[in-house]
């Protein structure tokens, strides 16, 4: 009886070459535009992915300059032209920024391009992958909307009366926060023609040497536009704290509640509060 062979089964690595693995890969990553470059930077070749992504059909790009997938201000600086020289000399290249679809619509992408050099070294060409983000950017500009949002609540500049404008401060200060915070203040003053800005800081809950400072600086540019400030909110715990930082407050006016910085106000203004009831 002829004894039966066992035929071993075909690993992967004979079914497909490896050139025709990498070739079924490119076509079926639908969610990366993978094409090939010519040294110039004229498109050789271009998968499904590019299509969906760039919205060209292959028979349409390949042949045509890669640049057309930059917008005029990419372009202006020249920087199809630079990622290609970076990737030539690094081997890599990576950046984030914004390209153009065939319809001329912007996406946020991805890119890296790789230099494709033969066993001599000699280079022949590029890989560009690209991948779109632009869902992600707008998720993160949107953050950044609200945080600005937020931040504007937590810093308001109001005019409470005719020359006299007020901004509660609540919560810590810190360098980006002061700026922002300066911008208004300085804004609200100009836009208001107010002589008197009163600075409350009632709702900061620990004053340290940064935070001093910045107060410091705030107020010397409310100075420069030739209005005065009032530091009011100051408590007993702040004030003590000042004094053993040794932050010179001794040019600002001060006190502490916002209603008696308020009366300061008015006396520089030379206003006076009558009651009606009051006898003429």
């Amino acid at each position: 009886m002829k004894e039966e062979m066992n035929t071993p089964s075909k690993s992967p690595a004979t079914v497909l070459g490896s050139e025709d693995s990498f070739r079924l890969l490119v076509e079926s990553a639908k969610d990366y535009a993978i094409i090939m470059l010519d040294l110039s930077g004229h498109v050789a070749s271009w998968n499904a992915g590019a299509e969906r992504i760039k919205g060209y059909r292959a028979e349409e790009i390949i042949g045509k300059h890669f640049s057309c997938f930059y917008p005029a201000e990419a372009l202006q600086r020249g920087l199809p032209e630079q990622e290609l020289k970076a990737a030539a000399k690094d081997g890599r290249f990576e950046d984030e920024g914004w390209r153009v679809r065939k319809d001329g619509q912007q996406f946020w992408a991805n890119v890296i391009v790789s230099a494709l050099r033969d066993k001599d070294g000699t280079l022949r060409g590029f890989s560009k992958v690209t991948r779109d983000l632009t869902e992600r950017k707008q998720a993160e500009v949107q953050i950044q909307q609200q945080s600005k949002e937020i931040m504007e609540l937590s810093t308001p500049v109001m005019q409470v009366w005719q020359g006299v404008v007020v901004a509660p401060l609540i919560g810590s200060l810190d360098s980006n926060r002061t700026q922002q915070f300066m911008e208004r203040l300085l804004g609200r003053i100009v836009e208001t023609n107010s002589p008197v800005a009163l600075v409350d800081i009632m709702g900061v809950p620990t004053i340290d040497t940064q935070t001093a400072q910045h107060l410091v600086e705030t107020i010397s540019a409310v100075r420069l536009l030739g209005a005065q400030v009032v530091l009011t909110g100051v408590r007993p715990a702040i004030a003590q704290t000042l004094v053993h930082l040794g932050i010179d407050l001794s040019g600002i006016m001060t006190r502490a509640s916002l209603s008696a910085g308020l009366q300061v106000a008015f006396d520089i203004l030379k206003l006076q509060v009558v009651s009606k009831d009051s006898s003429h």
